[in-house]
């Protein structure tokens, strides 16, 4: 019997788990960079905003914004008080809720017609050439 059929996928098995460790070990670099990040931009946007607000100038003229803001609040809350207003808000939000399903429902052919054609691209009606891009992100688990 031949040892070298044993060892070939014991090798595969660990290319493939030192590719996996490698990868982890980046995803984790990438993660701490952009939390470092994010906290170095935290900090100067802070800085930033101190500046305005030590300026009195500015913070007079801020202070009129927000008290025009409450006033145009106010106008925006009575006009959207309107029966029909009201109508046509929920028009829009029933069609928001459409189109989130219709984009939905579309991503996953999507990933099916890649799955079974193999292929990154997908014509349009009008001709054009779409490109089937895959999206991953990170978000935390809900335990």
């Amino acid at each position: 019997m031949d040892n070298t059929d044993q060892t070939q996928p014991q090798s595969q098995d660990q290319k493939k788990a030192l590719d996996i460790v490698s990868l982890d070990n980046l995803i984790k670099k990438y993660l701490a960079d952009i939390d470092r990040l994010k906290a170095l931009i935290k900090e100067q946007k802070s800085m930033y905003e101190d500046a305005f607000q030590k300026d009195a100038t500015y913070h007079e003229h801020d202070q009129k914004v927000k008290d025009f803001t409450k006033v145009r609040t106010m106008v925006r809350h009575k006009i959207l008080k309107d029966p029909t207003l009201e109508a046509v808000t929920a028009k829009i939000q029933g069609f928001r809720e459409e189109l989130k399903d219709a984009q939905g429902a579309l991503s996953g052919y999507l990933q099916e017609y890649y799955r079974v054609s193999g292929s990154h691209n997908i014509e349009n009606n009008k001709g054009e050439v779409l490109e089937i891009v895959p999206v991953f992100k990170l978000v935390k688990r809900k335990e």
